[in-house]
């Protein structure tokens, strides 16, 4: 028997509370009905990253958009809740009751009486009180499914608020330039592991120098491969219009028409081989 929507409660989250209850009762969805927490991993980080697409998108945020999204977000932590409800394991005020507690107790500065000067000093007091909730590492929690280059970027941040930092940027270029001559020395000698250690090693060193000067290391590359991604759709577009094959053409060639794809984009760029990163 259909369930008639003006039965469910007026408050929104409760209203899709209930929708994912309906959803997971006897009467309600076979697919949804199949999942368990393991099954929707997938569909949580897929929702993530459609949240992230719209925040990544060129201009103004559409708000709609975001708010769409990140309804779509919220649906995973619902299902996830309602799945550990039916268990009897902990439920949607259980979830919201933990975070609320830790962002009462990580805030002191805000619902206590201790004092800060700036976020250099949240960020401090935040660590210590990690420390002392019982975790035994600064890196501890961080995910290993994280993309590895966001991971990457999150690990230094975290020794870098434990006080693993250079003083200052000079230290840091020097370390670039240092894994960029081992690198190298690797390619030249041809060997095969050294050249992916020094590589990592290489990365490491740039989220380090971008970190340093405010540059968010996923977001700027994520821009860099769409930067990329367009011109060479704009290019291949361009040959196909004239009957040409890319994989026929000199480098010469190439070179001339991803420089070309550039200054579409911006008649002040520079000339430079078709590689992401330029």
């Amino acid at each position: 028997m259909p369930v008639d929507p003006e039965t469910l409660p007026a408050d929104p989250l409760r209203r899709l509370e209930a929708i994912m209850a309906v959803l997971l009762g006897p009467d309600g969805c076979p697919w949804d009905k199949e999942q368990d927490h393991r099954t929707l991993r997938t569909n949580l980080l897929e929702e993530a990253y459609e949240v992230l697409q719209v925040l990544d998108a060129p201009g103004r945020i559409q708000d709609r958009k975001l708010a769409e999204e990140l309804g779509d977000l919220l649906l995973q932590i619902v299902f996830h809740a309602a799945l550990a409800h039916r268990r009897d394991s902990f439920s949607l005020d259980d979830v919201a009751s933990l975070i609320t507690e830790k962002l009462i107790r990580r805030h002191p500065h805000v619902f206590s009486d201790v004092e800060v000067r700036d976020a250099d000093d949240v960020r401090a007091n935040w660590e210590q009180i990690k420390q002392e909730e019982g975790r035994t590492s600064s890196l501890e929690g961080v995910p290993p499914a994280l993309p590895a280059l966001l991971r990457a970027a999150t690990v230094l941040s975290r020794a870098e608020q434990a006080g693993f930092r250079w003083p200052d940027i000079t230290g840091a270029r020097a370390k670039v330039d240092e894994e960029m001559a081992e690198f190298t020395h690797a390619l030249e000698a041809g060997e095969r592991e050294a050249v992916d250690h020094e590589f990592g090693d290489l990365l490491l060193s740039l989220i380090t120098l971008a970190r340093m000067h405010g540059t968010e290391p996923e977001s700027a590359l994520r821009e860099a491969v769409a930067r990329f991604e367009n011109r060479f759709r704009r290019m291949e577009a361009g040959l196909a219009r004239r009957g040409i094959d890319l994989s026929s053409l000199a480098e010469a060639e190439l070179l001339q028409l991803w420089d070309q794809s550039r200054r579409d984009d911006d008649p002040q760029s520079p000339s430079g081989s078709p590689a992401p990163a330029s």
